[in-house]
């Protein structure tokens, strides 16, 4: 299991005021949702299992996602009587369409991690023992870029399918700027010319 998602016992125990102890907890999900959409670090999610209903939100929300071949996908909140959350009425559209959107949401198929792939939910599959492995390769190998240059381009991709095109622009002309002028922009543009392997620095 990678995450199944909301305690939904705790939501019967709560009895008469389960509203809002699930406006509280959603509340805190989607704050941390938010924090790993807008920090610059990328986030790499190593889907160890099955994700369903807030852990397949949170599989969304990842800007790199390694899934094992034995991991399941599947939305489950209309299954459990409730609408979705955890984001991923905004990211799950954008990811697969709307009409498989609408599916999963609605119907709640348990996709596998090969049709996971193919519905581009996530970038890779892999067995079993070699999740974390390649997930940690990867984030190795982005901890030595340029990390300014993520933290300018995460927001970028989040903001290009709400903004209009000449307001997306305009956050380009300004991030691009920011970036060129950087200590890292600057050795990336020489160890380009140069034909060398450029050393970032994180500035």
């Amino acid at each position: 299991m990678f995450c199944a998602g909301g305690d939904l016992k705790s939501f019967v125990e709560q009895g008469e005021r389960v509203a809002s102890h699930v406006m509280e907890i959603t509340h805190a999900f989607h704050a941390a949702i938010s924090r790993f959409n807008w920090m610059d670090a990328p986030v790499i999610g190593a889907i160890n299992g099955t994700a369903a209903g807030g852990g397949f939100s949170l599989a969304l929300t990842t800007d790199i996602a390694i899934a094992a071949e034995s991991a399941k996908f599947t939305m489950a909140y209309t299954k459990a009587g409730l609408s979705p959350d955890g984001s991923s009425s905004y990211f799950l559209a954008r990811i697969v369409g709307m009409r498989r959107a609408k599916e999963m949401a609605l119907l709640n198929p348990i996709l596998s991690a090969k049709q996971a792939l193919e519905w581009g939910l996530v970038n890779q599959v892999v067995a079993d023992n070699q999740v974390l492995s390649t997930a940690l390769k990867i984030a190795q190998q982005l901890a030595k870029g340029p990390t300014r240059s993520y933290g300018e381009t995460k927001p970028l991709i989040l903001s290009g399918s709400t903004e209009s095109l000449e307001s997306q622009m305009e956050r380009e002309t300004r991030a691009i700027a920011a970036i060129a002028g950087s200590t890292d922009g600057r050795e990336g543009v020489r160890a380009f010319l140069a034909k060398r392997a450029p050393e970032f620095v994180g500035k």
